[in-house]
């Protein structure tokens, strides 16, 4: 049986976790032999999985054998060294991204492949494990936490650090925000979705009255750019870029703006040639949420673009989303022989490296 070696992630501010301890034991009880790298960041400590008898370990993934599956979820740190592992995680890289042609000529050198969590798809083409719920409730709170910030003051936004729990993050927004709560007025683009519902669920439990929920129907039939966003204080993106799509919010729109306040574009999609908000040029972080957008000197709109934004409730996030990947994970066999969900990231791969 295979190999499955879960690394430690490397981005900044990182907490989640693909593989909870549980799911962990479930995959060795199956035959699967589990390693797990060491980390001091993850939501899990390495005594949560000792406990369950998987063993920790030290030594990097490039020092594994070759047919070792390696799993994580964000971003390698960038290098040109060969990739020979096939690795499963968000690589970020099949969208035409900034950094895709020097990921793909990693993978391309050493032999190793790409299986694309965004990608790993069911027979209705829905993606069997997403943390599109929990980004967009993030997404929701944070802007929310910002507006509250922005109101009183134009200093930056300070860093942020992951919450407890759901309920002390609806607390923390609730506080910020005081008795302003029926005044605001939040717009949610994507409504219907993963994302959209996080985010809506959230408006809901923190008191926010003045929802203007729109998906499919609503975007497809408005003049772009969108005027509608400029009567709200806070534009929440849940939209998932898929292709060519105009600007919701660009240069001339923001000309005339004296209400909306903040962005929190939770599909944050800054290095995409289609990115529908063209107002600012690179992703978040947890030590700078914010920034400010492009075109809005006259009536400052603060944009957040934070590319993890789970991480901020990884507990709960990682819970969710290892319990949806756990069955496939099952499904990793000894020959090269797969479901049709690996199947076809593996082909989606195949195509877009030989794009590079």
């Amino acid at each position: 049986m295979k190999t499955i070696y879960l690394r430690s992630e490397t981005k900044k501010g990182e907490c989640r976790s693909p593989l909870t301890p549980q799911g962990a034991k479930v995959l060795t009880d199956a035959g699967i032999t589990v390693l797990v790298e060491t980390s001091t960041t993850r939501t899990f400590s390495d005594q949560d999985y000792r406990d369950l008898g998987i063993e920790i370990t030290a030594v990097p993934w490039q020092e594994m054998p070759t047919d070792t599956l390696i799993l994580g979820l964000k971003e390698l740190p960038m290098s040109d060294a060969p990739i020979a592992h096939d690795h499963i995680y968000f690589a970020h890289a099949f969208k035409g991204q900034d950094e895709a042609a020097q990921i793909l000529a990693r993978f391309n050198n050493g032999g190793g492949r790409i299986f694309d969590i965004e990608f790993l798809t069911d027979s209705d083409s829905r993606r069997v494990a997403a943390f599109g719920y929990w980004a967009g409730f993030v997404g929701a709170g944070l802007g929310l936490l910002g507006l509250g910030h922005y109101q009183q003051q134009q200093a930056a936004f300070p860093a942020i650090t992951p919450f407890a729990n759901k309920e002390s993050f609806i607390t923390a927004i609730q506080a910020q925000l005081g008795n302003n709560m029926s005044e605001l007025s939040v717009m949610v683009m994507g409504a219907l979705g993963r994302c959209g519902s996080g985010a809506t669920d959230l408006l809901k439990a923190v008191g926010i009255e003045q929802l203007t929920l729109w998906d499919k129907q609503e975007y497809d039939a408005s003049p772009k750019p969108i005027t509608a966003i400029l009567s709200q204080d806070v534009f929440i993106n849940s939209v998932y870029l898929k292709g060519d799509i105009p600007p919701m919010i660009d240069q001339s729109l923001l000309a005339g703006n004296t209400k909306l306040r903040i962005i929190s574009d939770v599909s944050c999609d800054p290095n995409s040639a289609n990115n529908p908000l063209p107002v600012y040029d690179a992703i978040t972080n947890m030590k700078q949420p914010f920034v400010q957008a492009k075109y809005s000197e006259h009536h400052p709109v603060y944009v957040q673009a934070i590319d993890h934004l789970p991480t901020l409730l990884p507990k709960e996030s990682s819970e969710e989303f290892a319990g949806a990947l756990l069955p496939h994970l099952l499904q990793l066999g000894s020959e090269e022989v797969y479901s049709d969900v690996w199947q076809k990231a593996v082909d989606i791969f195949n195509r877009i490296r030989h794009d590079y």
